[in-house]
């Protein structure tokens, strides 16, 4: 099954859809706040449009979006309803288009160069010039780094930052940004900013980790680890990680059972059989030890 924008691109009545696209179905849960069934339940219902398993950021602002409805007390049927009657006076509406606020009574109010509709179209009430759009200016922040023209990507992404430090998306980029140039220090500073945005944000926990082991700093790492896994505890990866740097540490005990949970996760991979092959090695050692 596809949604209906991805037939429309097939049988060409749509553009194709090429923005950038970086983000796991994990961490588009994570940075809108949604539960990983939602955002399963969200794509089912063409609202979100991953292309090979991997969001874009007008996907992250759609799932923002209805995070921020469904905080509101507004129903998923309800948002459906509201998308299908905007798109019979705006054919062309998607939700990455689209500026929804919740309204009084369950309603939802699409936001207008001159004002705010409900649904159908009708104008409700007068608002003064928009205030800048943070989404705008993630997605020229993206354009910008996809076009080589880091120092205004960086830019964008503070300017992000700090109206509104409670978001985690734009310091997790900024320290992708910086890492892929070298800059390792920045980049740690960033994703230690992530973490203060958010701290269930496992995957910022997760590649924070993995640039203090590049670093040396594996106690440290070691930490990222145990944090990305009490944000996300069947996170494969994390565990993984966590387990081999145990063992590089000497700390078999702890690193075996580690082993043993990965495998409960994941018994068939390649990486499976490199967690099989290193349980045994830690437990001989364990057994070692005690003889």
């Amino acid at each position: 099954m596809v949604s209906e924008r991805r037939f429309l691109e097939w049988i060409g009545k749509a553009v194709p859809d090429s923005l950038h696209r970086t983000y796991s179905a994990d961490q588009i849960a994570s940075l809108s706040k949604l539960s990983s069934s939602t955002v399963d339940e969200l794509v089912r219902f063409g609202l979100l449009t991953p292309r090979g398993g991997l969001f874009g950021f007008r996907d992250l602002a759609s799932a923002r979006q209805i995070s921020n409805l469904f905080a509101h007390g507004i129903s998923l049927s309800e948002i459906l309803r509201s998308v299908k009657a905007i798109r019979a006076w705006l054919p062309e509406a998607d939700l990455s288009n689209l500026r929804l606020h919740p309204a009084a009574h369950r309603a939802i109010e699409i936001e207008q160069l001159g004002g705010r509709t409900d649904k159908r179209g009708q104008f409700v009430l007068p608002v003064n010039a928009p205030a800048p759009n943070a989404d705008a200016l993630f997605e020229q922040a993206q354009a910008a780094e996809d076009a080589g023209d880091i120092a205004e990507a960086e830019r964008l992404y503070r300017v992000l930052m700090n109206c509104d430090p409670t978001d985690a998306a734009p310091p997790f980029n900024l320290a992708n940004l910086f890492r892929a140039t070298g800059r390792k220090i920045e980049a740690e500073a960033a994703l230690r900013a992530a973490t203060r945005a958010d701290p269930t944000f496992a995957e910022a926990w997760y590649n924070l980790s993995d640039l203090l082991d590049e670093q040396g700093r594996s106690e440290a790492a070691i930490d990222c680890l145990r944090r990305a896994l009490q944000a996300s505890p069947d996170y494969a990866d994390a565990m993984f990680n966590l387990a081999l740097l145990l063992q590089r540490r000497s700390r078999h005990k702890e690193a075996a059972e580690c082993w043993r949970q990965y495998l409960a996760n994941d018994a068939q991979s390649e990486w499976a059989a490199r967690a099989r092959r290193s349980l045994k090695f830690c437990e001989m050692q364990i057994h070692l030890s005690a003889s």
